[in-house]
């Protein structure tokens, strides 16, 4: 089957929705609206059909969403015919709340998916602009609301519309903030639920600043504002990348987005202004400012702790790096350098010895058995290595099968250590179930017998005595 187009889908719904802004109130913008809608979930239900993936379940509970949404306004048709005006509570309510929780679920099983593991610092993003949008419309909204009439059903759910724009919000951060590209099917999304935000948002001031257009019906022009934010809603779910909207994305995790700056700096400076220039005269405005400010400051002192954190873990891998061979984990050429002109400052009786090891055989193992055969060696024996030495020497490997161990303060006990280095290679290492044999030559030098020693002049004159002995087991074979 074809795909229906996904920009078709708002372009319609423009169209229809046109109705109710020139012509508000009326049967045709009704019946215009209601057609659309209908048009707009069965769409996104047809797209579901071409997705597959671990996405089709969170887009799934967005046509689950429209559904709901579409079912309570056909209910309140149905009941308004049936039973006349209806009072301020209607069972339609349930269902347009309903879809709230099923939208932002949805938005937060995508972004698990499209960056798995990596949500933390996004998420602590999102909860701070959360917490101060959810503060204003507690402040300016519902508290004014709850102040000016006693406790009913009727300002329970009237509270719970401002709850569910948050939840809109929320949803909308999450995705922005979350790492990753902002592909075609999410730029829908984030569109969707920034108009759904701000028509939702200009029906419940609209009373509050002008009660003579809202007595009027001019409210009903938001209707198409709000039809066009679920075309795009059912755009992204019929969209021919729909399913890749879920798909792992590494490319932007390091990178922070200038609006997540931006956001969060709003954030911290809408509280104070709101607070200057704004008096709260009552317990609960004033225990929910203190409850507000608290939320914020901990969300954001979580991300500043994260953060160092993280700069502190990337600063201690750098250094470990810079100083230590990425394969064995032992001190490369550079930090066996530096612990050598070290151990030479400190010298008095017994200086630093360095010892020479490369390993016979070894161009043979990879020849034969392939260069992670060889890998496995390496790694092997430089656990055996770090494992026979004593904690205050150093184990280095300088590149390929050449390893060094610098010991200090070791007196006659030289020839001894030497010993146990070639023991080290006696095993056999087991390589898909064959033994792998493979020898190791080991020279040293002690600084005291070296004429002006430093770390080049010890390095040779233990490599010569490494090369002198493999010379000498080849001859002898």
């Amino acid at each position: 089957m074809r795909r229906v187009p996904a920009a078709a889908i708002p372009v319609f719904a423009a169209v229809m929705g046109s109705v109710s802004v020139f012509v508000p109130g009326t049967n045709a913008a009704h019946i215009a609206y209601l057609i659309g809608f209908t048009v707009v979930v069965a769409s996104a239900w047809y797209g579901l059909r071409h997705i597959a993936g671990p996405s089709a379940p969170a887009y799934r509970l967005v046509a689950i969403a429209l559904t709901l949404w579409l079912a309570g306004d056909i209910l309140y048709d149905v009941h308004d015919r049936i039973a006349g005006p209806l009072g301020d509570v209607t069972p339609s309510d349930l269902l347009w709340l309903s879809g709230y929780p099923f939208l932002v679920v949805a938005m937060i099983r995508m972004v698990r998916l499209r960056a798995p593991g990596r949500l933390r610092d996004g998420m602590l993003d999102a909860a701070a602009m959360t917490t101060v949008v959810a503060w204003l419309f507690w402040q300016f909204l519902i508290l004014p609301a709850a102040e000016n009439q006693d406790l009913s059903l009727a300002m329970f759910v009237g509270a719970l519309y401002p709850f569910g724009d948050v939840m809109f919000f929320a949803a909308t951060a999450i995705l922005v903030f979350a790492p990753g590209r902002t592909r075609g099917p999410a730029r829908y999304l984030v569109s969707a639920l920034t108009l759904t935000l701000i028509g939702d948002i200009s029906i419940s001031l609209l009373p509050v600043l002008f009660p003579d257009l809202s007595r009027s019906g001019q409210a009903d022009r938001f209707d198409g504002l709000l039809l066009l934010a679920n075309s795009l809603l059912a755009a992204a779910i019929v969209h021919r990348n729909a399913a890749k909207v879920a798909e792992p994305d590494n490319t932007a995790a390091q990178r922070l987005h200038p609006a997540r700056v931006v956001f969060l700096g709003i954030a911290l400076v809408v509280q104070p202004t709101v607070t200057g220039l704004h008096s709260f005269d009552t317990l609960v405005s004033r225990v929910s400012l203190f409850v507000s400010i608290a939320l914020l400051t901990t969300f954001i002192l979580m991300r500043f702790v994260f953060v160092v954190r993280e700069q502190e873990r990337i600063k201690g891998a750098l250094a470990h790096q810079a100083e230590h061979d990425p394969l064995t984990g032992l001190a490369n050429r550079a930090a066996l350098h530096a612990q050598l002109e070290l151990a030479l400052l400190r010298a008095a009786e017994l200086g630093p010895v360095v010892f020479y090891l490369d390993l016979n055989g070894f161009k043979q193992v990879n020849d034969r058995y392939g260069h992670a055969a060889g890998d496995l060696i390496l790694v092997e024996f430089a656990h055996r290595l770090t494992a026979t030495i004593r904690p205050a020497d150093t184990a280095a490997r300088l590149g390929g099968d050449e390893f060094v161990v610098l010991a200090t303060e070791l007196g006659g006990e030289a020839d001894i250590l030497g010993h146990r280095l070639r023991r080290l290679a006696e095993e056999p290492v087991l390589w898909n179930g064959e033994a792998v044999h493979f020898g190791v030559s080991v020279g040293h030098a002690a600084w005291s017998t070296v004429e002006h020693p430093n770390p080049h002049s010890l390095l040779g004159a233990a490599d010569a005595a490494m090369y002198a002995e493999k010379t000498a087991r080849r001859q002898a074979a």
